[in-house]
């Protein structure tokens, strides 16, 4: 009789390093026109979960949303500096830079100036 030599972690959930605050911070950035409902399927998660986090980034100062006609544009304000405990006064430019790198945050940041 032959063993199975799958391994025992195939009804595991994935895990992941980053909230998925910080999942919508990174979407944000790369594609400030993004619609929530995009940002949802992308992450998969509910619409609803989505328009939480959204307005909880704002409350927060991670980003900013302009109504432009019927749809949203969000800035990522890189500047805004995390209260958290864990963080220790990072910033969101420094989440960005770890994970999509310096050189994309120093583009966007000369583009803005």
């Amino acid at each position: 009789m032959k063993k199975d030599t799958e391994p025992a972690m195939q009804n595991q959930q994935d895990v992941d390093f980053l909230s998925r605050h910080a999942h919508v911070l990174l979407v944000l950035f790369q594609d400030p026109k993004i619609t929530a409902r995009e940002i949802s399927v992308m992450l998969d998660v509910t619409e609803r979960t989505t328009l939480r986090v959204l307005n909880q980034l704002k409350k927060q100062g991670f980003i900013s949303i302009e109504r432009r006609g019927r749809n949203n544009f969000y800035q990522v304000l890189i500047d805004a500096q995390s209260s958290s405990r864990f963080e220790n006064g990072c910033k969101v430019q420094d989440l960005l830079g770890l994970v999509s790198g310096d050189k994309q945050i120093k583009e966007r940041k000369n583009k803005e100036i």
